[in-house]
């Protein structure tokens, strides 16, 4: 009996667990005006670079700090939070839940607001803590940035990029991005060529920023963005395909030229943080609608009477087909995941 309630307790130990993942201690990063300095638990630390650190321990009780800078002081209080790790225990099936008897008895299982963003107000003479997150960057500040995803891009035509956004107001820019092909496609051409292998993009983004604040996250600026895309480029492909004349059935393989015209128009969120002084990386995600156009001159492949093969070299996709002219064209429903590196001017 003894040997299985330690059993039990080791089981239960083991499935908890805010108690398993989380420490004593949790990090908070407080971003002030320079120089301020923050008063916790018999500590200073002062605010250099826009932000510090300090490093609560996990209880039930609030979480008291004293801002000073100058004449002006005041305190705080924050509420503790629960960790969101103790929801992990819905996820251990074979626990039942069981891990919630350990953590909701340990102090791990509380937290603290990850990001405090503090201002003066020069009226007053007191720090608060302002609704909206303030932009880090001005009217007239320009950004130079590339996107490095598109120089090996394997679906379609590996580019270079390099594009400019200019802040025309408060919280809103413009940016416009140049692409260039550079090289073949990833995964190797025709050996018989019968186009040059050419292409660009044009980039058009309208940006407001913070219009939406997802993140407390005082250094991280989101955005909600219109963007249009065009691309033009042209280059050769290859196909497998079986013809049927009269009852005879044989196999062609067919070398020919690809001219597309994409046009895309997407709503996105994004987020752009500092991860230097002057460099900045642009994450975003958003949807909607892709245009294609394509043509394939003096084609030989009939989509109506010819039966592409779809297990081309043994591959099991078949990305050619989005190729052929007569099969893809048309409006599709767009998705766009990336990323940009920025340097700030």
């Amino acid at each position: 009996m003894h040997h299985f309630l330690k059993l039990i307790l080791l089981l239960l130990l083991c499935t908890s667990c805010a108690t398993l993942v989380n420490g004593k201690t949790t990090r908070v990063t407080i971003t002030a005006p320079t120089n301020t300095r923050v008063e916790f638990n018999n500590g200073t630390s002062t605010v250099e670079d826009g932000t510090t650190e300090i490093f609560p321990k996990r209880t039930k009780d609030s979480l008291v700090i004293k801002l000073s800078n100058g004449s002006i002081s005041n305190d705080f209080k924050f509420p503790r939070k629960t960790s969101p790790a103790i929801f992990f225990n819905l996820f251990i099936p074979y626990s039942f839940g069981a891990g919630f008897l350990v953590d909701l008895t340990n102090q791990k299982r509380f937290t603290y607001q990850k990001h405090l963003y503090f201002q003066i107000d020069s009226s007053t003479n007191t720090f608060y803590i302002p609704k909206k997150k303030a932009l880090r960057f001005n009217k007239n500040d320009i950004f130079i940035y590339t996107t490095p995803l598109k120089a090996i891009d394997a679906f379609s035509q590996p580019m270079l990029t390099i594009g400019a956004e200019y802040f025309f107001a408060d919280r809103m820019s413009i940016s416009g991005e140049y692409g260039t092909v550079y090289t073949d496609r990833l995964g190797g051409e025709p050996d018989f060529k019968l186009v040059e292998n050419k292409g660009r993009m044009f980039r058009y983004e309208l940006k407001y920023y913070n219009l939406v604040n997802v993140s407390s996250n005082p250094r991280i600026n989101e955005y909600i963005g219109l963007e249009a895309r065009f691309l033009r480029y042209q280059f050769n492909d290859d196909l497998r395909f079986t013809r049927t004349n009269e009852d005879i059935s044989y196999f062609v393989r067919e070398t020919f030229a690809v001219q597309k015209s994409i046009d895309v128009f997407n709503l996105k969120y994004g987020i752009n943080f500092p991860i230097g002084k002057r460099l900045y990386l642009d994450l975003y995600s958003g949807f909607g609608l892709r245009f294609v156009e394509i043509k394939n001159p003096n084609r030989n492949y009939n989509p109506e009477t010819d039966v592409l093969d779809e297990d081309i070299d043994g591959y099991f996709l078949n990305f050619r087909r989005s190729n052929i002219q007569g099969v893809d064209d048309g409006t599709e429903f767009n998705f766009t995941l990336g990323f940009k590196f920025g340097i700030k001017f």
